[in-house]
């Protein structure tokens, strides 16, 4: 059985294996152990599993009794299909795909062998956000034209899209009155909506609706349309996202990278 998927998490066990977490296409969590998978030896193999690497692997045949519900399967053999250039050269970059990672980690499904459909399209959107923004931050910074808080927007409003819990950005959660026809509007993360100022007397947060809608409008290829964005409005969206899921910023190790 093959699998494709992009590397989130890489733990070296042993000498010179891997356990190796995918994002796979179907958008659930594959884990994988890869005999020789950190490289090295006399022959100085570079190791193909570097964060973000988008790989095939094709997993080693075993009694049924021995694999049906497991998680980890033996990787027999490995290929490289993409891998990012830039990402591991630019420090902030590199953090902000640790924290798309850790995210998706928070949520995601977990893929067992023989207790689940790999060919299940039902979670492939979540894959599609994360290779998208991968693809794009690479080009970005490969263009010079690479601003964090720009991609983590496009990420964080895509995703929580795909996951279902965007929040309403038609309608006050109070008076349900048109938000884009009141002159302000804040946003309440804890209640997961906006409200217009008359109902809720707080900061006027209209300009980060009208990015949030201007977000979930824009390519991940148009990412230099999204002009106004900050890493202040940035992080309201990590805040709404753990609370829906009940996690806390510490929860996230590299939030604190980013946002120090």
């Amino acid at each position: 059985m093959v699998f494709e998927g992009l590397v989130i998490h890489k733990v070296p066990y042993k000498e010179r294996d891997l356990i190796i977490k995918l994002i796979m296409r179907n958008g659930l969590l594959g884990s994988f152990y890869i005999y020789g998978g950190q490289g090295g030896g006399k022959h100085h193999k570079p190791t193909i599993f570097e964060l973000g690497s988008m790989v095939k692997i094709m997993i080693r045949e075993q009694k049924m009794s021995r694999v049906e519900g497991q998680e980890l399967m033996v990787a027999q053999e490995s290929q490289r299909i993409w891998e990012p250039q830039s990402i591991r050269h630019d420090i902030q970059a590199f953090y902000l795909i640790c924290l798309y990672f850790e995210v998706l980690q928070k949520f995601s499904m977990t893929f067992q062998l023989n207790s689940s459909d790999y060919e299940q399209p039902e979670h492939d959107g979540v894959f599609s956000v994360i290779s998208n923004a991968l693809f794009h931050l690479e080009d970005s910074l490969i263009k010079k034209q690479f601003v964090a808080h720009q991609h983590l927007m496009l990420f964080m409003v895509k995703l929580l899209f795909h996951l279902g819990i965007m929040p309403d950005t038609d309608s006050c959660s109070y008076c349900s009155v048109d938000l884009m026809e009141s002159s302000g509007v804040t946003f309440l993360p804890a209640n997961g909506q906006f409200a217009c100022t008359q109902c809720v007397t707080a900061e006027n947060e209209k300009g980060f609706l009208l990015r949030i809608k201007k977000s979930y409008q824009t390519r991940f290829q148009d990412y230099l349309d999204l002009s106004g964005t900050n890493f202040q409005e940035a992080d309201k969206l990590i805040q709404y996202f753990c609370h829906q899921y009940q996690l806390k910023t510490f929860d996230l190790k590299s939030y604190g990278l980013l946002f120090r």
